[in-house]
C-alpha cells in the first residue's frame, strides 16, 4: 500500500475508483483540475473494467476476433499489455480472465453486483502478438477466444494518463495514486522530489520512502485480493501463467507475499511487479538490476530483499 506525504502546499482529494482508492495531488494550476482528474479516472474504469458490460475491454473479449472500435486510452492499454509481455516473454501476461474467474474472482471485489462475462470458450495464454491495432482509427482485433484483464496494468496506465492530463492542463506538479500504483511529475509540495511511502502488506515490514521526481513506483501482492474456495483452500489474484493457478513464489520454503518495482511509468512499473512475483527474485532481480530499476520483495516472515537501485533511492537519492 502506499501513500504520500501530507502537505498543506498542495490540493489533494481521495475517492473510491477501480475497486480500490485512488488519491490524487495537485500543485498549481486551476483550482477544477482535482475534478477533471476524477472524472479521467471514472472515465478510463468505465472504459476498462471487465466487470462493466459495455467496456471496451468487455467488448473485444465478445467479439470473436472482429475488429472493435475503441477509446483512444485503450490503445494505449493494450499496446502497453503487448509490450509487457514481449519484453517479460509471457511471465507478465494479462489473458488470465477465464482461470481467474474459475478460481472464484468473477465479482468485482467492492460491489458484487458487478460480475464478469465471459465469452466461450476463452482460452487463456493467448499470444499477445496476434493483437493487432490500429491507432489511427481506435481499432483493436484481438483473436477470438481471448479473455483480457486490465487488473493492475490498467491502474498504472490510468494513473499515467491522469498526471500527463493535469500537467498539460497547467499543473506545475501532481501525483496521482490507485490501488498501491502512484505516479508521479513535476513540482513537488517538498525540495528534493517527491517521497512516497511503500507500507508493507501489514504496514510494518517492507515501509520504505522513495523519492521520485518523474516516475512511479507500483506495489502488488498476495494478501490483499485473496478469498477462500468451497475446499478451504485460501486463493489470491496473481496467478502463475504456466499453471493457472495462484503463485506460490518462496524463499526457503516463506513465500513471497509482496513486491514494489520504481518504472519511468506507472505502466511498466506494473508489468514488472508482477514479473517478479510470478518469476521470483531468483530469476527476475538480476534483470530488474541489469535495467537499472529498483526493485523491493517482502516475504511472509517480514525479510525484506531491496536491489542496489532500490537502495540508493530508498537512501534518498531522488530518482530521475
Amino acid at each position: 500500500m502506499m501513500s504520500p506525504p501530507r502537505s498543506g502546499a498542495a490540493r489533494r482529494v481521495s475517492f473510491a475508483a477501480m475497486g480500490c482508492t485512488a488519491e490524487v495531488v495537485v500543485v498549481g494550476g486551476a483550482v477544477d483540475l482535482l475534478d477533471h482528474a476524477r472524472e479521467q479516472i471514472a472515465r478510463l474504469e468505465r472504459c476498462w473494467s471487465r466487470f462493466v458490460a459495455d467496456s471496451d475491454i468487455s467488448r473485444i473479449n465478445r467479439a470473436a476476433g472482429c475488429p472493435v472500435v475503441v477509446d483512444p486510452s485503450t490503445v494505449r492499454l493494450i499496446t502497453a499489455m503487448v509490450s509487457g509481455w514481449v519484453v517479460t516473454h509471457g511471465t507478465f501476461d494479462p489473458t488470465q480472465l477465464a482461470p481467474l474467474v474459475g478460481l472464484g474472482y468473477h465479482a468485482s471485489w467492492h460491489d458484487p453486483t458487478l460480475v464478469t462475462s465471459l465469452s466461450e470458450p476463452t482460452v487463456p495464454r493467448t499470444p499477445l502478438d496476434r493483437i493487432l491495432v490500429d491507432p489511427q482509427h481506435d481499432v483493436v482485433v484481438a483473436p477470438a477466444g481471448i479473455g483480457l484483464d486490465a487488473g493492475g496494468i490498467g491502474k498504472g496506465l490510468a494513473a499515467d494518463l491522469t498526471v500527463e492530463a493535469l500537467v498539460d492542463a497547467g499543473a506545475d506538479g501532481a501525483l496521482v495514486s490507485i490501488g498501491g500504483d502512484v505516479r508521479v511529475a513535476g513540482s513537488s509540495p517538498h525540495p528534493g522530489g517527491w517521497g512516497v511511502t511503500v507500507t508493507g502488506p501489514t504496514g510494518g515490514s517492507g515501509s520504505s520512502l522513495v523519492y521520485l521526481r518523474d516516475g512511479a513506483v507500483a506495489t502488488s501482492g498476495t494478501q490483499r485480493r485473496a478469498w477462500t474456495d468451497t475446499t478451504g483452500a485460501r486463493l489470491h489474484h496473481v496467478l502463475d501463467p504456466v499453471t493457472a493457478r495462484p503463485i506460490t513464489t518462496s524463499r526457503a520454503g516463506v513465500p513471497l507475499v509482496e513486491v514494489s518495482v520504481v518504472a519511468g511509468t506507472g505502466a511498466w512499473a506494473e508489468v514488472w511487479t508482477k514479473a517478479l512475483l510470478v518469476g521470483g527474485p531468483a530469476r527476475m532481480m538480476p534483470e530488474l538490476t541489469e535495467r537499472g530499476l529498483a526493485a523491493q520483495a517482502v516475504y511472509a516472515d517480514g525479510s525484506v530483499d531491496g536491489n542496489q537501485p532500490w537502495n540508493d533511492i530508498v537512501s534518498g537519492e531522488a530518482s530521475e
